[in-house]
């Protein structure tokens, strides 16, 4: 049976100073993340807040340590990015 994980990061964005520069953010940290985690990545709340942000990452594999792995992994590499700060998350299995 394949294991999926769903993994919501909430966070703010406290240099941007437009939708629109928030809506760059976002683009380069989704992109990244789908592109070299392979992995789903949608904005799923704060959609019109300037200072704020929830995303949902969503992995999907025969096995459940390969995604516990994979959305450390994404999780990581969200709280490394500069221009934002995480204030939440949370991991739950589908």
């Amino acid at each position: 049976m394949a294991a999926i994980g769903l993994l919501e990061v909430e966070f703010i964005l406290p240099t941007s100073q437009s939708l629109k520069d928030k809506r760059r953010v976002l683009r380069s940290i989704k992109d990244h993340l789908a592109g070299k985690f392979n992995v789903s990545v949608a904005e799923v709340g704060y959609q019109e807040k300037l200072g704020r942000c929830q995303l949902a990452v969503v992995s999907i594999a025969a096995e459940r340590l390969v995604v516990e792995k994979r959305l450390r992994e994404v999780e990581d590499r969200i709280e490394s990015h500069t221009e934002i700060s995480v204030i939440d998350r949370q991991v739950q299995w589908l």
